[in-house]
């Protein structure tokens, strides 16, 4: 009874997903995942996070010391 209960819940949630997605799926709802960055400008930008947070970690291990 209670698999029954939450079958209809989650077939509930994917048809009001599937609407919220049939009524925004316009070309602009589209546009949010297409990338305008250069691959090279986002490997860039990744390995300067990288780096940060390995700076941090390092001088946090100094500091916890």
């Amino acid at each position: 009874m209670r698999e029954h209960h939450e079958a209809e819940q989650s077939s509930g949630s994917t048809a009001e997903f599937r609407a919220f997605v049939d009524s925004s799926g316009g070309p602009e709802a589209t546009q949010a995942w297409s990338m305008r960055a250069s691959r090279s400008r986002v490997a860039t930008l990744a390995a300067v996070v990288v780096g940060v947070a390995v700076v941090l970690a390092i001088i946090a291990a100094f500091v916890i010391r």
